[in-house]
This record gives C-alpha cells, sequence and structure tokens, in this order.
C-alpha cells in the first residue's frame, strides 16, 4: 500500500504529488488522462506560477513573448518532472468510489477499470469533475473542461454516504484558439472540513475530511479557489502530509 493517493491531475493534485515524492513519500498520482496533466483553463493563461511549485520549476518552458503560460508546453513540462521521480507512480485510471476499510475510514478509492487503488491517506483534488456540467450557449455536456469528459460515480457515491455539496459554477472567458464557457460543479461544504495549518497559517483550499477519516480534499473542489491558489494549496498540503507520514 502507498502512502498517499492523489486523486486528480490538475494544479492541486499534480503539486501534491510532486511535493510529496520529493520529499521521499511513496505516492501515487490517479487521473482520467495522462496527457491533461497540469491544464490550463485556456491555451494562453495570464497567470503567476506561486513560489516553491513545480509550475515556477517548468514556467519558463511555457511562458510565450507576451509573458502568458501556454498550455500544451506547461502540461508537457510538468509530466516530465512527475515521471522523473521515483517515489512517484501516475495512473492512468477513473474513480468512481472511496473505498473503506473495516472501521468506515478511507482506504482509497475504487475504479471503473476494476481494480481498487489503495493508500495509508487519500486526498481528493478533483478540480470542477464532481457532477459536472459544461455549458456552451445552448449546449450542455457532462465535462469538466473543454475535451475532458466528467463522470458522476464519485460524486454520486460521495453524496449516497451524507456528504454535503453546493453547486458552484466557473465562468471563463473565451480567447482565440477556445470559446466562452461555463462549468458547472459541485464543491464540499466548508463545515465538511477541518482547517489545515502550516507555519501558524490556515492552507487556502485544502481541508482534512470530517465525516471520514484517511480522506483530505485539495483545490477548486474544495470552493472558490482559482488555478494559483490551488497550486499553492497542493504544495502546502505536501508539506502537512509529508511531516505526518514520516
Amino acid at each position: 500500500m502507498r502512502a498517499v493517493l492523489v486523486v486528480g491531475g490538475g494544479a492541486a493534485g499534480c503539486e501534491l504529488a510532486w511535493g510529496l515524492a520529493r520529499r521521499g513519500v511513496a505516492t501515487t498520482l490517479l487521473t482520467t488522462s495522462l496527457d491533461t496533466l497540469y491544464a490550463l483553463p485556456a491555451d494562453a493563461w495570464p497567470a503567476r506560477p506561486p513560489a516553491g511549485t513545480l509550475w515556477s520549476e517548468v514556467a519558463e518552458d511555457a511562458r510565450d513573448g507576451a509573458g502568458r503560460q501556454r498550455a500544451g508546453p506547461l502540461r508537457r513540462a510538468a509530466k516530465r518532472e512527475l515521471e522523473r521521480l521515483e517515489e512517484l507512480r501516475v495512473v492512468q485510471s477513473n474513480a468512481v468510489a472511496l473505498a473503506r476499510g473495516a472501521a468506515g475510514e478511507v482506504v482509497g478509492v475504487r475504479t471503473w477499470e476494476g481494480p481498487a487503488v489503495l493508500a495509508a491517506r487519500t486526498v481528493l483534488a478533483v478540480g470542477s469533475f464532481l457532477g459536472a456540467r459544461l455549458v456552451m450557449g445552448p449546449v450542455v455536456e457532462h465535462a469538466g473542461r473543454l475535451s475532458e469528459m466528467a463522470y458522476d460515480d464519485l460524486r454520486d457515491d460521495l453524496c449516497d454516504a451524507g456528504l454535503r455539496l453546493r453547486r458552484r459554477t466557473i465562468a471563463l472567458e473565451g480567447d482565440g484558439a477556445a470559446p466562452a464557457y461555463a462549468v458547472e460543479h459541485e464543491v464540499v461544504q466548508e463545515d465538511e472540513l477541518e482547517p489545515l495549518r502550516l507555519g501558524g497559517r490556515v492552507i487556502v483550499g485544502a481541508g482534512r475530511a470530517r465525516r471520514w477519516s484517511g480522506l483530505w480534499w485539495v483545490g477548486a473542489c474544495t470552493g472558490d479557489v482559482g488555478l494559483e491558489a490551488a497550486a499553492a494549496a497542493g504544495r502546502d498540503l505536501a508539506a502537512v502530509l509529508a511531516a505526518e507520514a514520516a
């Protein structure tokens, strides 16, 4: 059994997995697609990578002449750096439910493909993909981002277990490569999370699940957390979980 399972390969999940593996923590990063690790909301994104993150390490590789981050180069550079880490195993699979132990604790996830992926600690970094609906004019799709399908199985499992979620909408302006669209998705209710602290301050965008032991949340699935804040939350949660695993 691995020490930590991170479910979701967006900014928060990649930063968490990178930070843990660099600290020598045996980690699995579970993502629905190896081709969309660290995806940006648009082809070009005017963002400042937080200090001490994987993103900041590869930002020069992804920066264009206007100082913006480009989605394709960032994905490729992030994947390259993640795959270099000996303590990190990156798995392409779709999580459909939490796996629970005899006492009800979370011990990983069950997957659509069949096998359970187990770990001592499980972190949901599922971003905008819980019950996601992408709206573009009159068109509504099951998607958490453009061209990325979302499946409701994990959301349904969480709701069936009594977890309280709320609806959130993210509106994204179009650019030269992509049209404007909105994503409606679920986020965990604030009082379902126990705040986490690092160096005396609360980590914004991360929390320990109050309902089940062995489960943490990080990134946009915790509430109104943007891309840079999600990356910083993944970075900070890595420090907390690495200290707990030591």
